[in-house]
């Protein structure tokens, strides 16, 4: 800078010149002006001096690191902050690019957009990573501001703030407290604790595993980042209204978008730590992760939206057996309304007795996991008593079973019906029963009749014809006496033939195990298929009722195998067994299907079937291990009591 006195010797030596050649007066005149604008532009020059001197002292002075850049970004001076903070001297600092100097690769993209919003005259602060000459990355808090320069339209003055110290204050205040730390790192629920601008200063394992992000990175992020777009306004008036004192602490259930993308739900508890002496004020963060109740809440939902619909009796019980669930099914059956239901529990609806008598057990069993179904008679107020068929499905929620879904259906007009049926059912047996004895009966009386009385005169019938035989006659007339002789025999024969089919008189007077030898060699000869027969030694003793019976299915079982069976051989065994008499008939033919065994038109099966039933024994066909058809009927020894009509 020139000195004033300077400018003035200047001036003179410049006018004296000019004097000589114009008038005295004039020269004068200018002369004078010329001092006069010397003296003013000294004194300019003098404050533009003192103003300067005075701005490199207070840019020198700032307590923050602090650079002024032009608009290209490169360095126009740094104060000694900027030099002890980062490492550059101003020599080596100035003219290089500021990027190049602090900024990590990282953040070269938000820096730039910083520097954009700058120059459209936009005033910036923000958080970040930067780099110092060693290397060494650190946390800082950085202002650009827009700043004019001569020859320059606009320039960046830049401070920047190392925010590690905050982070190693209140690392170093929880290091001290070793043991509340322990619990901090290993509490099962996310714990952070953030500025007054949301800044993540520390945060648990728990915190750092629900969200995906380390400490370090957390430490360059807002809550608000983390929180979901649609959850941020409600999120940022409660925070308002906590710092401002007039929330102390809230709660809100809100989402969090994870590092990898993925959404959860969680809900967060926050108070707010006021600070003391060079303490600063901090927000404590309780942080849960409600994804799987949000889910299985989502899936409750619709899950009463799909009860709604049904026409069957639907119910939810919590744990503390109050209802949570009534369908309108259930609500009309009862005649009640929801609020009459939802919320209460189910000891005082159905009264202590029934619950603590029946019903807690079971429900106590589906909450172990069990699918409980049971029938229960149960006295309605305005019903009466009802047959309840009751069916409990555990339903799993985020911690275990803690919900039963409950179905319900009246049973009572079925059961009635299943009564009468049963009820029909043991008339038509002790009708049939009744039936099969008469049958037998008539049987019986017929074949007597037909053996005593045909049968004696039809013998009487012959001993006269032969008798005229002898008698001296004409060839053709003794021809013919011997044609009604044959005819005589062949009658008697078939009278004796229907007399044993309708009532073989061997198993009245020699028991079940001749009739069955006799039968199965009758059958041998009249089909040409070889029989096979075990007996037992020695010969049981058997009821009537029941060497009827199986002997009358012994002979449907033979005539079914000469029908339809195509067979060469029949095995028969006949066993005493310790309370219980079995028959077994196999053959080798070509076997029998299911649908046919069970076909309503299989008359003779049915038969069968139907008087094994009535005696209280097991009637079974199946497939012979030779292939062909197996029959085994299995009674008692002692015949049971026959259904009577009326039971």
């Amino acid at each position: 800078m020139i000195a004033c006195d300077n400018y003035g010797s200047l001036l003179l030596s410049a006018v004296i010149p000019i004097g000589i050649a114009l008038p005295r007066a004039l020269a004068i005149g200018v002369t004078i002006s010329l001092l006069l604008v010397a003296a003013l532009l000294a004194r300019l020059l003098h404050r533009l001096q003192h103003r300067q001197t005075r701005l490199q002292e207070l840019f020198e002075q700032l307590p923050h690191a602090a650079a002024l850049t032009s608009s290209d970004d490169r360095v126009v001076r740094i104060n000694r902050h900027f030099t002890r903070l980062f490492g550059y001297a101003p020599q080596a600092a100035s003219g290089r690019l500021l990027t190049e100097l602090i900024v990590p690769a990282a953040a070269q993209q938000e820096y730039l957009r910083h520097r954009a919003l700058v120059a459209r005259g936009q005033r910036v602060e923000a958080e970040g990573s930067c780099l110092r000459q060693d290397g060494s990355a650190f946390a800082a808090a950085f202002t650009f501001a827009p700043f004019s320069l001569p020859g320059e339209q606009t320039a960046v003055y830049a401070i920047y703030r190392d925010i590690t110290e905050l982070g190693d204050m209140v690392d170093e205040r929880w290091a001290r407290e070793g043991r509340w730390r322990a619990v901090f790192d290993n509490s099962a629920v996310g714990i952070s604790v953030t500025d007054t601008h949301g800044r993540f200063i520390v945060t648990n394992r728990a915190y750092q595993e629900m969200v995906g992000y380390s400490q370090e990175e957390l430490r360059n992020l807002t809550y608000m980042d983390l929180t979901d777009e649609q959850d941020r306004p409600l999120n940022a008036a409660l925070a308002a209204e906590n710092w401002a004192g007039k929330l102390p602490q809230y709660q809100l259930e809100k989402r969090y978008r994870r590092r990898d993308g993925r959404s959860i739900w969680v809900r967060i508890s926050v108070s707010n730590s006021p600070g003391a002496g060079s303490s600063p004020p901090l927000g404590i963060c309780i942080v849960e992760d409600i994804t799987e109740r949000k889910r299985a809440e989502d899936a409750l939902v619709q899950y009463q939206r799909v009860v709604e619909d049904l026409q069957e009796m639907i119910l939810v019980i919590d744990r503390d057996y109050r209802y949570l669930i009534a369908n309108p099914a259930y609500l009309k059956y009862r005649n009640l309304e929801r609020d009459q239901i939802v919320g209460h529990a189910v000891r005082d609806l159905l009264g202590p007795e029934l619950f603590d008598g029946i019903i807690q057990s079971k429900m106590d069993e589906c909450f172990q996991g069990k699918i409980v179904k049971y029938e229960i008679p149960v006295v309605y107020p305005t019903l009466g008593e009802r047959d309840v068929f009751v069916s409990y499905f555990p339903i799993e929620g985020p911690t275990g079973i803690d919900r039963i879904g409950i179905v319900l259906e009246d049973v009572t007009e079925r059961n009635r019906s299943a009564r009468q049926l049963q009820r029909s059912l043991l008339e038509l047996h002790a009708l049939n029963a009744q039936l099969q004895s008469v049958r037998e009966e008539e049987r019986t009386r017929l074949a007597r009749e037909l053996h005593d009385e045909l049968g004696q005169s039809l013998t009487a019938i012959k001993i006269d014809v032969a008798a005229l035989k002898n008698a001296p006659v004409p060839e053709p007339q003794r021809q013919r006496i011997d044609a009604i002789l044959r005819l005589v025999d062949h009658t008697i024969h078939s009278v004796r033939r229907i007399s044993t089919e309708l009532r073989p008189g061997i198993l009245d007077d020699l028991g079940l195990v001749a009739a069955v030898e006799w039968a199965a060699e009758e059958f041998q000869a009249r089909t040409r298929i070889e029989c096979r027969v075990a007996m037992p030694e020695p010969n049981p003793t058997v009821d009537p009722a029941l060497a009827t019976a199986l002997f009358r299915i012994f002979q449907e079982t033979l005539t079914n195998v000469a029908r339809h069976a195509r067979a060469t051989q029949v095995t028969i065994g006949l066993r005493q067994e310790s309370a219980h008499l079995s028959l077994e008939v196999s053959d080798n033919g070509h076997g029998i299907h299911e649908e046919q065994s069970s076909a309503p038109t299989s008359l003779g099966i049915l038969g069968m079937r139907e008087r094994a039933l009535l005696l209280g024994g097991d009637f079974s066909i199946g497939v012979a291990p030779s292939g062909g058809t197996l029959v085994r009927v299995r009674l008692p020894s002692l015949p049971s009591p026959r259904p009577e009509a009326g039971l």
